[in-house]
Formats: structure tokens, sequence, C-alpha cells
């Protein structure tokens, strides 16, 4: 395989970058690595030259005294190698899942500092799934540097060796090196072709077995009998899997067999002339011992330092992936001289100016041409049917995207300037499709923020919660689950909700965001948070999203959305009046109540 100046170099950066990144992750690593070179070198030479010396001796002067000091040695160095060895297997061992850990970690921190649009592209996770398997640092230095490093140092001493046999046999090696070395880049290159299909078949398989196996998914499996319909789904998954591999073992299986009878044509010359030159008496039998353990373990040396060459050279494309990825995670404000605001201006007003949106990769724009001010301190209802783009302008708000087209500013600030810490504190936000941590209520609540017991109590009044954590065993600090906590208890849908909303009252932010707060709630926990909706929102900047128009009559204006446009704005008494399309969902959803 021909590699140019510029693949060189990158593979250079590639591998400058991984010892960085692994000495950051653990640099016992490093000393591990070290000390394991020197003890897999030296230990197999130890065997080798004893056995010589006591053949010799055992077939020349025959002097039992000396054949006893000379296996008493043998045996001590050995001990003393193994003690060693033992030592520096528990450290390594204690050093290695540290590593593993704090690898986890590092990826884990990158997936969750990346832009939100991009979390939503199939080719980035598939991208994340891949590099997180191939991309290890203990494994790079103690592993792979280590096994090159040994197979080095233990050709060098085993050519010595053969070479002192005759000089002439070095050719041969040297061939059989040249020949294996691309057979181990072949059988890298097979490898690492067929990555991009594993990791996203094996993406696809870890999520169905989540699913198969989360207990947020068991009522629907056992009601819908979805159980058979899963396993298809599984199964069809590994027969793709199987295929891929299939194909893969077999190009392997091939390279293999091929480096096989390089391998036997190697052994049948070296040993033919070990054996020649030991019925002429050119070397002992001592000797002839050396040597042919000298060919036998020359094979597997260098068997080893081919296959973690190749290993290394193509992991540099994995490397060049991994440098990819941490682009692509690295969040888009990143290292850009941006807008700080504290979140005690005297006023939060925030303004769409003609914006419009597709997500990424599609071509409808799912928001045209939006504009709209919400005032400081207004309380606005967002309605319009399924699919008329009320989520995403919540979204494009919360910017987990940016405007395709247009801008959004607060306080006349384009908010994609501002610093993205300092704008999120502004919001506080209830998702429809909330989630809950396996951790306390408390912690549930608060999240990153310092604890507030008063604070709490109020943010847990106000969203009716009061009843249901006075009941629980711990309080505010029992478990929410039992992925965690075995002792956990399981809050209802409804329950839920409340608690996500105790959290953005906690947040207490000037700008609050409720998407679809009471879906989950019973008539009267609804009816009890419309009657004080304004009591709980305060002076604070409200929007509210729900299909149940009757929230609409509590908010100062009702913004109305239809296939991606603002369609209709003002009070609820005005559109009514305007028999448009807000007063047909309001008349049809009040028939339906009193039908």
């Amino acid at each position: 395989m021909k590699i140019n100046k510029k693949k060189s170099g990158t593979i250079f950066k590639n591998f400058f970058f991984l010892f960085r990144y692994s000495w950051k992750i653990s640099k016992k690593i490093f000393a591990a690595s070290m000390f394991s070179t020197v003890f897999n070198t030296v230990e197999p030479f130890v065997p080798l030259l004893f056995s010589g010396i006591i053949l010799d001796e055992l077939t020349g002067q025959k002097r039992w005294n000396v054949v006893v000091q000379e296996i008493l040695a043998l045996v001590a160095i050995e001990l003393i190698l193994r003690l060693l060895r033992l030592g520096l297997s528990v450290f390594i061992n204690m050093s290695v899942n540290q590593c593993d850990m704090l690898n986890g970690i590092s990826y884990a921190g990158h997936f969750l500092d990346m832009d939100y649009e991009k979390l939503e592209d199939g080719t980035v996770r598939d991208l994340q799934q891949k590099v997180s398997r191939n991309v290890r640092a203990n494994s790079f230095i103690y592993e792979d540097m280590g096994k090159v490093m040994t197979g080095l140092f233990q050709l060098i001493g085993y050519s010595w060796l053969i070479f002192s046999l005759h000089p002439l046999i070095l050719l041969l090696v040297a061939l059989v090196i040249v020949s294996n070395y691309f057979l181990s880049l072949r059988s890298e290159k097979n490898k690492y072709s067929v990555q991009p299909q594993k990791a996203s078949l094996e993406r696809k398989s870890e999520y169905l077995f989540r699913v198969m196996t989360d207990f947020s998914f068991a009522k629907e499996v056992r009601i819908n009998r979805a159980s058979v319909w899963l396993s298809g789904k599984a199964e069809e998954v590994l027969g793709k899997y199987s295929s891929e591999v299939k194909g893969y073992y077999r190009k392997e299986a091939t390279v293999k067999l091929i480096s096989a009878f390089v391998d036997a044509i190697q052994l049948l010359l070296l040993y033919g002339y070990a054996a020649w030159q030991a019925v002429l008496g050119q070397i002992t039998v001592g000797n002839f011992s050396v040597y042919v353990g000298a060919v036998l373990n020359f094979s597997g040396a260098f068997a080893s330092l081919a296959e973690g060459a190749a290993h290394i050279r193509f992991l540099s494309d994995y490397v060049e992936e991994y440098r990819e990825y941490i682009k692509l995670a690295t969040p888009s404000g990143r290292g850009k001289q941006m807008v700080r605001v504290s979140g005690q201006e005297e006023r939060h007003v925030i303004e769409f100016r003609n914006v419009s949106f597709r997500y990424p990769n599609t071509e409808r724009m799912v928001l045209k041409n939006v504009s709209l001010t919400i005032s400081d301190g207004e309380k606005l209802a967002v309605v319009g049917r399924n699919g008329a783009g009320k989520s995403t302008f919540i979204k494009l708000l919360c910017r987990l995207y940016e405007p395709t087209e247009g801008k959004i500013l607060y306080n006349g600030t384009d908010i994609s300037t501002i610093c993205y810490a300092d704008y999120v504190r502004l919001l506080s936000v209830v998702f429809q499709d909330y989630r809950l941590f396996a951790f306390s209520v408390k912690d549930n609540m608060i999240l990153n923020q310092e604890y507030d017991a008063q604070k709490a109590e109020e943010a847990i009044r106000k969203s009716g919660l009061q009843k249901k954590v006075g009941a629980l065993p711990l309080g505010i600090d029992t478990s929410v689950g039992k992925e965690f906590d075995e002792n956990g208890i399981e809050f209802s849908g409804g329950e839920g909700q409340k608690l996500v909303m105790a959290r953005a009252y906690y947040r207490d932010a000037p700008i609050v965001i409720l998407d679809e707060p009471t879906a989950a709630l019973d008539a009267a926990s609804e009816s009890e948070i419309y009657m004080h909706f304004k009591e709980i929102m305060g002076d604070r900047t409200a929007i509210f999203i729900s299909h149940r128009l009757a929230s609409a009559r509590f908010c100062d204006n009702v913004a109305v959305f239809d296939d991606g446009r603002l369609v209709e704005y003002g009070t609820h008494e005005t559109l009514m009046k305007r028999n448009g399309l807000y007063e047909e969902m309001f008349r049809r959803q009040a028939e339906y109540y009193r039908g």
C-alpha cells in the first residue's frame, strides 16, 4: 500500500493527537506500557537461552552440579519475572479500568456538548458509535504501541541469533516481514471497510435491546402483543449484521491462509538449514535448540509487530474520524466573541423577524416567514393543528435549532450572538416529551442549581405536588424510578408532568415556555393550573402551547399557526369575532365538550 507524503503527515498528526489524548486520559497507562514492554521483551529469551546452555552441558561434560545450578538460576529468574509481572498486572488492570471509565466519560461529554440539530443526524450517531469502539486511549498505548515495541525489540534479539547462524537467512526473514506486513495491512483494510455498516447495525441492535428490556416500554409491548414484532425486528438487524460480518471473515480467512503458507515456507527453510548445520557439526545441540526456539518465537514476534503496525496505520483513519467527531461536537458558538446577558435586564422582549425554517437534510419549510413580537410580561398562547409548526417555533426560541432565514431577537439582539449559557438561563421550559432522571425528586427539580429549601417548597406547591411529596418515604430525597435506587418510586404521567413544572418554577427564569404542560394531568389539576396561571407566572413572560384551547382564555394574546405560517394573532375575544381558523377550532372543541 503506497502512502504519499500528505498521507504520511496526516498519520503523524493523528498519532501526535492520540498520544496527547492518551496522556490526558491516563498517565498511568504510559508507565504500565513501558514496564510491560520490558518484561514482554525479556521474558521469552530467558528459557530460550538457558535451555541451550543446559542442553550443551547434558550433551557435553554432563556435570550434574552445574546442571542443577543452571536449572535453579532459570527457575529463580522466571519466579522473579513472574512476581514482577503479577504486580504489574494489578497495576495495569486498575489503570485500564480507570482509563475505560474516563474514556467513556470523554465520549459522552462530547455528545452532551454537541448542537442539538446534529443529534438528529444518523450519520453523526453512527460516527460516534464507530469512534467510541475503535479509538481508546488504553488500547493504543498499552496494547497497540506496547505490542509494536515488544515485537520490535524481540525481533532485534531473534534476528541477532538467526544472523549468527548465517547472515543470508536474514534476507529470507526480511522477505517474510514485507509480505506479512502487507497481508496485515490488507486485513486491517478489510476491518476498516466494514466498520460503517457495523456501526449502524450495532446502533440499531442496541436500541432494540434497550426497548426490549426497558421497563418504560413494558406496558406498551404487553398490551399490544409486540414481543413477536420486536423479536422480528431484532432478527432482521441480526441477519444484516451476520451478512456483513460473514463477508468480512471470508476475506480475513483468505488473508490468514496466505500468511500461514508464507510462515510454513519460512519455518521449513530455517529448520532445515539449522538441522543441516547441526549434522555437519558446525553448531552444538544446544545452539540448535536456541536457533529453533528463535525461529519459532520469531514468527510470533513478527506477527505481533506486523499486526500492531498495520493496526496503528489504520488507527490513523479512526483518529481522523474522531477528530472530525470532536469538530462536530464542538458547539457552534465556541471560540466566538458572544454578547453577555445577566438575566436581570429590566425588560425581556422576544421578536421573530421574518423567520423561516426547514430541518436539516429536508426541503420543506416547516415555518414560513413568521414575524411576531412577545412583549415583556406578556402571556402568549400558541395554538394550531398538529404539524402547524408550534413545537418548531419553541425549538427555535430555545436555540435547539438556528433559523434557516430571518432572525430571532432578545431585547433587539440576535439570540445567535448571545452567549448560549447566558441565554438558556433566561428560559424555564417544560417540554411535551419531558424526561425524568433516575435521581431524587430534589435533583430532578433543581438539576445543576444550588438548593434553596424555601424556593423548592414554593415550586412544589405551585406545581400541585405537595401531597405526593409529603407521602413519599424520604420526602423530597426519594428517588424517581428504580434504575439507580431499588427503593425508588415510579411516578405516574401526571405526577411526572407536575415534577417538570416544579423544575420550571424553581428555575425562576424571566421567560417561561410550557409545551403541552397539562397533557397528562386530570381535569381537576388542569383546571387549577388555569385558574392560577397568571398568579403563578407573575410578571414573567410566558409562552403556553396547548391543544386545549380553553387555556388561551387565560393568556393576553393568541398566536394561531397553520401550515407553518402565523395566520392569526390577537386576544381570545378579538379572534372569536373574526370567525377565522381560531374561532372554528374553539367552536368545534367546545361542541365536543358539550356533547
